[in-house]
């Protein structure tokens, strides 16, 4: 921890210990289930008719794959309280989380109370999915303590929270956030830049409006696109992402695939713009930074061995639940009547 970190905020994110929770809907419910799991103590406010009752209905619903996983130190429900209020919620606590609906005037007031209630030193993280932190520093006492902390769902189970800072935000603030999500099992990703969406929502619904022009067109199914992108591009980008993956197609890399050497004849239809030799490089860079030092051949390993025990898994849900989005026909590998050991 740096002295700067510590001078703004007054505890240590590993030292943390109580969790505020504003906000107990789909969202809201499944930080509940991972922070309680984390051996932390939650409490948690929403003015939803029968909210406390749902909350907790979806924390037992996310508790045994949560126990399987494998439960911190003191993990219990039973560290589960639900105030009446956001005063009474925020109070005492270390870290706040909130996680109300995607509406700039719900959440403009909420922010605004929570700032007032809370300890000055305390971050307020919000889940929000789409708004830039500083459209929502505006009505924040202490506008610098003030993060996006944007989750996928199932929270409990998707590793990654985008961190993102808002023009007030202080370094200090974005170090703190970092390290608290990372310390509680979190895989946190700084979003360098505001941008509406930040950047994995940007990236799923570019897919997603292709998936939809392909379907408008007649080109495909949704169910056909689905299989697409579960049994084939969804399996490998689970492991490694679009770059590292093209990386492997040649034998040089990204390079040959940028000079040409490899002919990809729907490429160029679905470049926005052509990339200048900076962004190339700063690509490859990136891309070969990822490698760690590691040979193409033990990335190759690596994937394969990954895409096994998927490959297993998918196999498993399929046997017990009669479901495998259209993977294998009508039987899987494991039942494939030509699988062969050898």
């Amino acid at each position: 921890m740096t002295d700067q970190t510590s001078s703004l905020h007054s505890i240590d994110p590993c030292d943390v210990q109580q969790i505020a929770l504003v906000g107990t809907g789909t969202i809201g419910a499944a930080w509940a289930a991972h922070f309680l799991a984390q051996g932390l103590d939650v409490i948690a406010t929403d003015p939803g008719s029968s909210a406390e009752e749902k909350l907790r209905m979806a924390v037992d619903a996310a508790w045994p794959s949560l126990t399987q996983l494998g439960l911190a130190k003191g993990a219990s429900r039973r560290r589960l309280r639900f105030a009446s209020s956001i005063e009474e919620c925020v109070a005492k606590a270390d870290f706040i989380q909130e996680s109300t609906p995607e509406r700039e005037a719900i959440k403009d007031q909420v922010i605004a109370d929570i700032s007032r209630a809370a300890k000055p030193s305390v971050v307020i993280a919000s889940s929000t999915s789409g708004i830039v932190p500083s459209r929502l520093q505006a009505q924040c006492k202490k506008p610098q303590r003030l993060v996006v902390g944007h989750p996928f769902n199932p929270v409990y189970l998707v590793p990654l929270v985008e961190v993102v800072g808002g023009e007030k935000t202080s370094p200090e603030t974005i170090d703190w956030v970092m390290q608290f999500y990372q310390y509680w099992g979190k895989t946190p990703l700084h979003c360098r830049i505001e941008n509406t969406g930040h950047l994995a929502n940007r990236l799923q619904d570019a897919v997603f409006a292709e998936a939809m022009e392909l379907v408008s067109e007649g080109v495909a199914t949704a169910k056909e696109l689905d299989t697409a992108l579960s049994v084939g591009l969804g399996m490998r980008w689970a492991l490694m992402g679009p770059f590292l993956k093209a990386h492997l197609t040649a034998e040089g890399g990204l390079k040959d695939i940028f000079d040409g050497k490899i002919s990809l004849s729907y490429f160029s239809h679905f470049q926005a713009s052509d990339p200048s030799q900076q962004t190339i490089e700063t690509i490859i860079g990136d891309t070969q930074a990822q490698m760690a030092g590691r040979s193409r051949q033990s990335l190759e390993e690596m994937r394969d061995e990954f895409l096994v025990g998927v490959l297993k898994l998918r196999a498993e849900i399929k046997d017990k639940y009669n479901f495998d989005g259209g993977a294998y026909g009508p039987t899987s590998p494991a039942n494939n009547h030509n699988s062969v050991n050898p």
